[in-house]
């Protein structure tokens, strides 16, 4: 039983995985990294056609643990792309760790989701109070929309006299 305890990497490994581009488990819980490996050998077994039908079921019929780790896996599946719809609809999830899964620390939105699904990704993790330095490649993926819907974010929280969180300017100054 793999169980809870969190996956520990020494500084070879941490540096390894991340120039790989694949820091997904550090600091994750065992089962999660068995739950991956799982996936990825059940993957192999199926035709490609049913591949992405598999994947959707695992994350409809998935609890949120379940949900999680499958969602950290994607970018890891042959031909990522095309898992996209099961990507887009966890960012629509009221469930924060969920949402987490996809949002932070996780390559698959900056490397395979359209410009307005990554946009709405970050402004769901803004108005959710998840910290953007966790959104995987934000940088490369700055645009004139997504500075517009910031601001209009900004705009609107300063005109209700409400607080604006401040990593926001990433987006509006920038960087």
């Amino acid at each position: 039983m793999l169980g809870g305890t969190l996956l520990e990497l020494d500084s070879d490994e941490v540096q390894a995985l991340s120039s790989s581009g694949l820091p997904l488990f550090r600091g994750r819980a065992l089962h999660e990294l068995g739950r991956t490996v799982l996936v990825l050998w059940a993957v192999e077994y199926l035709a490609p056609d049913e591949q992405a039908e598999f994947i959707d079921a695992l994350y409809t019929r998935g609890d949120n643990a379940e949900r999680e780790a499958l969602l950290r896996t994607l970018s890891l599946l042959p031909e990522p792309d095309r898992f996209l719809s099961t990507a887009v609809e966890a960012c629509r999830m009221n469930v924060q760790t969920v949402f987490e899964a996809i949002a932070c620390e996780n390559p698959y939105p900056v490397r395979h989701f359209p410009e307005l699904n990554f946009n709405q990704m970050v402004m769901k993790a803004i108005f959710i109070g998840v910290p953007l330095r966790r959104i995987v490649g934000l940088p490369t993926r700055m645009t004139p929309a997504l500075a517009r819907m910031a601001q209009d974010y900004v705009q609107e929280r300063t005109a209700a006299g409400r607080p604006v969180p401040d990593d926001i300017q990433l987006i509006t100054s920038g960087g």
